[in-house]
């Protein structure tokens, strides 16, 4: 009986570690229609990034508002390639196509791979200049 107790308390110390190194619903959040797993994003930096996105969505897009937005973010979460995707997407907007690519190039380093940061070096580099590049 001893030993049952032992390795019943061995269990219940293992699956309670488990619990707390496992992917936590708080990591688990939508990036741009995606599923992605990191740390919760920073509530300010994420307020910031929807602004930018609100003004980017305007009619005409109110693109130094948005890019004022994005630097809030920044400030707040450098590491969010969606964040430096965003920014790259409103430089290509604005005509400043060194700094799309350099923030475009930042994105990609965090996120290699990451489809909107690919897109606004696209269009930056050749391809059609979108209206709207998703960020």
């Amino acid at each position: 009986m001893k030993g049952m107790r032992r390795f019943l308390c061995l269990a219940l110390a293992g699956l309670g570690a488990c619990a707390t190194t496992g992917t936590s619903a708080r990591s688990l959040h939508y990036v741009d229609d995606e599923l992605v797993y990191s740390n919760p994003p920073s509530a300010l930096a994420y307020e910031a990034y929807l602004r930018a996105r609100v003004a980017l969505s305007a009619e005409p897009p109110r693109l130094e508002q948005a890019r004022s937005e994005i630097e809030v973010a920044l400030h707040y979460d450098r590491r969010a390639p969606h964040l430096w995707s965003t920014r790259a997407e409103i430089a290509a907007l604005q005509g400043d196509d060194d700094a799309a690519v350099t923030s475009a190039e930042r994105a990609l380093a965090l996120r290699p791979g990451y489809a909107p940061a690919q897109a606004v070096l696209t269009s930056v580099r050749g391809g059609p200049r979108a209206a709207h590049v998703p960020g």
